[in-house]
């Protein structure tokens, strides 16, 4: 009986690890699932793009643009599933190795306890039992013998129980096994039709940039005009950033000579006003300073701290900052076609475009979101008739260009994720694009670390 008890603890022993191996194997495959589903709903929404970059009359460069983020998700979706397929392999072989110790296991369970049951016929006779308990040397030890028979009966019954159990667990394990290797033939499958696409997308893209570098030069002027075009709003973006800052400063400093006053007993709204300029507010500090001076009343040093922002901003930057990595996506569904800094152009090799920001594809009609909580600080009217809205957090600024429409004005309050306005759809060139920057006062920062993953 020992040995019986020592088998069914080392079968649950290996059913608890193998449960355990799973919910690891699990964690890793759901999580690849889920960035299937990912990159899936992104191409989907690239296909949207070119869709309607086709019905455009000057469409080759745009779609060209978004062909080759096309291109890189759908790598991206063969590497995953790829790690899917291996991560799968090792589930299946590892459970193969479980599932078989596991049978041998409860084979060998079952062997034992029908040669107990066997033995216990061979020796059993109709007065055996009552022997067993009339042979005793005292009340008490056939009460001690007669507690034996009881759970020796209770055990046998409970082993049967569990043989029963542990066998049903392991047809529910063999059935997943052949679940598993279900599916593996199926995302097989879905591989080699992937890399089937991948190949048909490959020769579509090397037609285009053929097709297109017979026009180089034309897209090379096209480009410079652009370029030029672009930095007169990156200069305008900057002048405006620099006088929102020292409109900031200005506020906090205001605010600290104002904190000044009331603490050495001048009354806001009696002995000064918002009109009062900060020479004269200084000046009635200093003569209420002598005043109470000469009255022998003790003057109280002031004790007010010196904010470069207010209190309010330094919080908000605060906060937004130790969101980095977690902020929403300005719209809701897009694709990065050019990313920050300088980029060799595909096809006009000899033109550098320098991207202060990212550039998000979206489909038509989309509607661009503030991604922190913050104070919109200005609207403009870009050079291509398009407009910007500038976002300030503290002392970060967000940055949203190319709206066709706005539903914010200067002075408004928006929260993380508030429509703010809708991004401009181009007819001849059938593209829906946002330009999106961030800024920490006056330096230009890389946007895209700080959005969520998707």
């Amino acid at each position: 009986m020992p040995r019986c008890v020592k088998l069914i603890f080392i079968v649950l022993l290996g059913l608890a690890s193998l449960s355990e191996a799973f919910a690891q194997g699990g964690n890793r495959k759901e999580k690849l699932q889920q960035l299937k589903v990912r990159l899936q709903d992104e191409i989907e929404l690239a296909n949207k793009i070119l869709s309607e970059t086709r019905k455009s009359q000057n469409s080759s460069l745009s779609a060209l643009e978004t062909f080759e983020q096309k291109l890189k998700l759908r790598q991206d979706l063969i590497r995953t599933i790829d790690r899917e397929l291996e991560i799968m392999d090792k589930d299946i072989q590892k459970l193969d190795t479980e599932v078989d110790t596991l049978q041998k296991r409860v084979e060998k369970l079952k062997e034992d306890y029908a040669k107990m049951i066997r033995q216990a016929y061979k020796s059993q006779n109709k007065y055996s039992r009552l022997m067993f308990l009339l042979s005793s040397r005292d009340f008490s030890q056939a009460l001690r013998r007669l507690e034996y028979l009881k759970q020796y009966s209770e055990f046998r019954r409970r082993q049967v129980e569990e043989v029963k159990k542990r066998q049903s667990e392991l047809n529910e394990k063999i059935a997943e096994l052949n679940r598993q290797k279900s599916r593996k033939a199926a995302l097989k499958g879905q591989m080699e039709k992937e890399k089937s696409t991948l190949e048909t997308e490959k020769l579509a893209q090397e037609q285009a940039v053929a097709d297109l570098q017979l026009k180089e030069k034309e897209i090379t002027e096209e480009l410079k005009q652009k370029q030029a075009e672009a930095k007169k709003l990156e200069n305008e973006i900057q002048r405006i950033i620099a006088a929102e800052i020292r409109r900031a400063r200005e506020q906090a400093i205001r605010r600290q000579i104002e904190d000044e006053a009331k603490q050495v007993g001048l009354i806001s709204g009696k002995d000064f006003t918002n009109r009062t300029s900060n020479d004269a507010l200084k000046g009635l500090i200093t003569n209420k300073k002598k005043e109470l001076a000469a009255a022998n009343k003790p003057v109280e040093e002031a004790n007010v701290p010196a904010y470069s922002l207010t209190p309010e901003a330094t919080r908000l930057a605060a906060s937004f900052s130790a969101n980095k990595s977690r902020l929403p996506w300005p719209v809701e569904r897009g694709l990065v076609v050019s990313k920050f800094g300088p980029q060799r152009h595909p096809i006009a090799k000899s033109v550098i475009i320098n991207n202060n920001g990212i550039d998000i594809a979206t489909e038509k009609g989309s509607k661009a979101r503030a991604t922190f909580d913050g104070e919109v600080s200005r609207v403009i009217r870009t050079p291509g008739a398009a407009l910007a809205v500038f976002i300030r957090h503290g002392n970060y600024f967000t940055v949203y260009n190319n709206l066709s429409e706005v539903y914010v004005k200067q002075g408004d309050m928006v929260k993380s994720q508030q429509e703010i306005g809708s991004v401009f759809y181009n007819e001849m060139e059938g593209k829906t694009v946002l330009h999106f920057e961030l800024w920490k006062e006056l330096e230009v920062v890389d946007p895209l670390p700080w959005l969520a993953g998707k």
